[in-house]
Parts: structure tokens; sequence; C-alpha cells
């Protein structure tokens, strides 16, 4: 036992000494990154690092340079700084949306070839300069780790699908599901929200979802928890908070149909009116399953003119029919029927009663 110990000690000891030692004061770790168009061949690239004040505030300050798009990000940054750069702790990475309607797949190659770069890292267009937007001070521990917060909250709690490196590259590299990424916009230097969802065709973006319709998108592409739908009543308002919800996607290869089930229940948190009464509940509940099948409805047709299919209706196909004919698709996408069943379901009512 004592001579296992021993041994495992000293190779403890060899595989250190092989280790090359690197001090984190003496590393610049980019943890935000924006892309720019410039034209056909070049980008803008910003790299954020955030640096501790005495105080030990965050302070972000940037490596801005201009590069061809098909080279080497790391090598390029690094020659533009005074330490060794290390992109490991990347949150972000911020494109144009300029850039994005020309087509991203040489950012996306690169950042699936850097081993460094973590899969989970998050990927999203801005409306504007994606460096302007990066340039912001929009929290006490950086824009990097702010952003990405942000981000994540509204994967978890509000309406954007789950995304990040890893899933936007899976579904970008096979055909039978188009991509998407979320949208941001810069409000003021101390502001900045989601302002909807880029849908791609391959590399490209061709389609925007409103933030006012994403909570439609995600119940057709994910699982909500704690998002929230307003419905309209006798010219009044309410919103139903999602408490649970899933759904279902069946496809008939023969009659070409798709029939989506929608199952949700929810508590209503805000109403405009006097008085909730049982009435108005169950008008609630009619109105907000019309205004589910409505808009999922409009956004599939939506979909279906563009000739994109970020839903993945061609994997459901694959999926359930052996006999499904890859040739014939594209074709045969085009005179889909698309049939909405949404059943919603009010378990209370907050603290209205």
């Amino acid at each position: 036992m004592r001579k296992n110990m021993f041994i495992f000690s000293l190779l403890l000891i060899i595989l250190a000494g092989c280790v090359q030692t690197k001090v984190i004061d003496n590393l610049t770790l980019i943890n935000a990154g924006g892309i720019d168009y410039i034209d056909e061949n070049n980008i803008k690239v910003t790299g954020v690092y955030t640096l501790y004040n005495e105080e030990k505030k965050a302070e972000d300050n940037n490596i801005t340079m201009t590069m061809n798009k098909d080279a080497g990000l790391l090598d390029h940054l690094s020659r533009e700084a005074t330490s060794p750069i290390l992109i490991g702790d990347l949150d972000i990475i911020v494109i144009d949306m300029q850039t994005a309607k020309k087509g991203i797949y040489p950012i996306i190659d690169t950042l699936q070839r850097e081993p460094s770069v973590g899969s989970r890292l998050y990927l999203m267009i801005s409306e504007g300069s994606a460096h302007d937007l990066l340039m912001g001070k929009y929290g006490t521990e950086g824009n990097g780790k702010f952003i990405s917060t942000m981000i994540e909250t509204n994967i978890k709690h509000r309406d954007i699908p789950k995304t990040n490196l890893h899933m936007y590259a899976a579904d970008f590299f096979q055909e039978a599901k188009g991509s998407f990424l979320p949208i941001l916009k810069k409000v003021s230097n101390e502001k900045v929200k989601i302002d909807g969802l880029a849908i791609f065709s391959k590399d490209k973006v061709v389609y925007k979802i409103p933030t006012d319709e994403m909570f439609y998108f995600k119940l057709l592409v994910d699982r909500h928890n704690k998002g929230s739908l307003d419905v309209s009543v006798e010219d009044h308002g309410a919103t139903i908070q999602n408490i649970k919800s899933n759904s279902s996607i069946k496809t008939d290869l023969k009659k070409m149909t798709v029939d989506i089930e929608y199952n949700m229940t929810g508590i209503i948190t805000k109403y405009t009116g006097r008085k909730l009464k049982s009435g108005i509940k169950n008008k609630i509940t009619k109105n907000a399953e019309k205004s589910i099948e409505k808009k999922v409805l409009k956004l599939l047709t939506d979909f279906q003119e563009k000739g994109i299919d970020p839903v993945g209706i061609e994997r459901k196909f694959i999926q359930q029919h052996r006999n499904f004919d890859k040739k014939k698709w594209k074709e045969d996408y085009k005179n889909i029927t698309f049939r909405i069943h949404s059943n919603v379901t009010i378990s209370e009512s907050g603290t209205l009663e």
C-alpha cells in the first residue's frame, strides 16, 4: 500500500513539472467578443476583458482590431495584447446583424475548431454595432457576465429557447432543422435588451421573430418554465404565467399534415378589470387558446413561405416515417397543412381573488 502511494506521489510531482505555469495576473482573460462587418473579406473584432480596481469594482477593457474573416481569432488578438491571451473564459460572442445576413459560417467554424472555447458559450446577434453594444456599462461584474446572465435568465424563466454554441452548431450542421439565435439591442449606455430571435437559412439571417411572438416560438421548440402570455378580454387585459407546459408534434406523410398539440397550466397574475369572475376566467382561457393557435399558425406559415424550418418539422417526419423521401421534402414542405390544438388550464388566479 505504501509502495503504491509513493509511486502515485512521484507521478504527481513529475506531471506537475510538465505543466506550463500561467499566472492569472499576467494573462488577458477575454470574456466577451464582438464581431462587426467591414467588407466582404474583413471584420472588426472586439475582445472584452474585465479588471478589478483597488475598490474591487469591475472595469471592462477591450482589444479591437480588423482582421480577415477566415483568419485565426486568437492569433490576431494576441498581437494586440500586452500579455498572453486566453479565451477559455468566453461567456458571449455578439455578431452584428450585417455580418449575420452575409453569413456566419467562418465564425462558427473558427469557434468550433478552437479547443479552449467552451461549447456552452452564448452566441447572439446585435441590432447595430456589436462593438458599441459591448462598450456599454450594464452591471457591476462586467458586460460579459451581465449579458450572459441575462440570456441564461431569459432561457430559464422567459421566452428564449435553449441555445448555445454547441446547440447552434448541431442545428447548423444537419439539414433537418434550421437554427436561431437571440437578438440584443443597446438602448442606452446603461441598458441593453432582448430584441427578438434571428432565424437562419443555413448560415444567414433571413427572418426576425419580434419579442411579443417569442413565447409562441418557444412552445414549438422548447419547454416554458415561467413564461407569460398576455390576453385581451372585454376591453381589459390579463397576464397568464405559465406553471408547466408540454407540446407534441405528429406528422402524417400521406395527408401531408402536421398536428401540434400544446398543453399549458398557468395562473392569472394580472387583470386590468375590476373583478375577476369565473365567467371572465373562462373567456381568458378561450382567448388564450385562440391566441396561441393563431400566432403559432402564423409563425409556421411564415417559415413555410420563407423555406426555413427552425422548428425541425422535417426531423419529425424523418423520425416518424421510415419511407420519408428526403429528395421530395423541399417541394412537400410548401404543401403541408398545419393544425394547432391548444389547451389552457387556469389553476388559480394568484393574489387577484
